[in-house]
């Protein structure tokens, strides 16, 4: 496949140019020269109010310039935009998928934006691009084909292996057995050993009798990390939940099989919430358990970290 990119960016609201809190998602499917886009945002309209328009936007000198994507729907209690758009040219803007940072969306007393990396968007900064032609989710304009008619792409299929077939009389010749090492470095036991040896430790037993071990990092200590001794990676989700709650856990549990070690960021259950947290490899969610707590669903969305 060529040219493959999928993502997913979370949609916040701004007030006076203040990043709040975060009301839905943009997901952007890109593959051979085609683009699709889809928004989600919590909310919907009242009689008179004026419809959301979005845009996706690039950096063009000192402003952040919009190209008009459409008009948002008010559908089952959320409003929705989907299209698609070529790769290299979305919406005839004369910016490419690579050019582009977010998506901004202008109501009527509210603004939210989506920055591909997370980072608060500079709302002051924004201003239109010339619209040419209405482009509207029902409607079709140029550089856009219409989205309800269009089947669910299919998903990128594993890369084959093809053998080499040898010609008529040649001897097949076979590789040499190569000795795998009886045993392989554990970088993150090395990684586990330099936090240890830098930020405090907590230790409790699970349900299950297994030692787990937990180390809370917040924005600043994060920053203390140095990249080859723990690699966190631009994900989303993870940003997501240190910008809300300002921290998560890297967690060792040690049985007497096996040291599995996780990446924890803080969030409260929902169905909407398991359904974003597993696109991003946060598969399982453990509850905080604290003393009064009550029912409460604050925990933890992790994930297993390679070796």
């Amino acid at each position: 496949m060529s040219d493959y990119k999928r993502f997913i960016s979370y949609i916040y609201e701004y007030v006076q140019g203040e990043k709040r809190e975060s009301l839905g998602f943009v997901k952007v499917n890109a593959r051979d020269g085609r683009c699709k886009i889809q928004i989600h945002l919590r909310g919907f309209y009242t009689r008179g109010q004026k419809p959301c328009e979005a845009y996706i936007f690039t950096q063009k000198r000192e402003r952040l310039s919009g190209q008009p994507l459409g008009e948002l729907e008010d559908k089952n209690g959320a409003l929705e935009w989907c299209g698609v758009t070529e790769t290299d040219n979305l919406m005839k803007g004369g910016f490419s998928l690579e050019e582009s940072q977010g998506i901004y969306i202008e109501g009527e007393d509210h603004i939210y934006a989506a920055q591909w990396d997370d980072f608060p968007v500079d709302v002051e900064r924004f201003e239109p691009l010339r619209r040419s032609v209405r482009q509207t989710l029902g409607g079709t304009s140029e550089g856009t084909a219409p989205e309800k008619e269009r089947k669910p792409e299919e998903e990128v299929r594993a890369a084959q292996i093809t053998e080499e077939i040898p010609a008529k009389g040649q001897e097949v010749q076979t590789a040499p057995k190569q000795e795998i090492p009886k045993s392989k470095p554990d970088s993150r036991k090395e990684q586990w050993e330099y936090l240890t040896r830098h930020f405090p430790v907590m230790q409790y037993v699970d349900g299950e009798g297994a030692v787990m071990s937990s180390i809370r990092l917040d924005p600043q200590s994060l920053t203390r990390i140095p990249r080859n001794k723990w690699e966190l990676g631009n994900n989303s989700f993870l940003l997501h939940g240190i910008y809300n709650y300002r921290h998560l856990l890297l967690l060792r549990r040690q049985t007497q099989e096996e040291i599995t070690y996780y990446i924890g960021v803080p969030g409260v259950y929902s169905d909407q919430e398991q359904m974003m947290a597993s696109m991003f490899g946060f598969q399982e969610f453990r509850m905080l358990k604290e003393p009064g707590a009550g029912k409460s669903t604050l925990g933890y969305w992790c994930r297993t970290l390679g070796a």
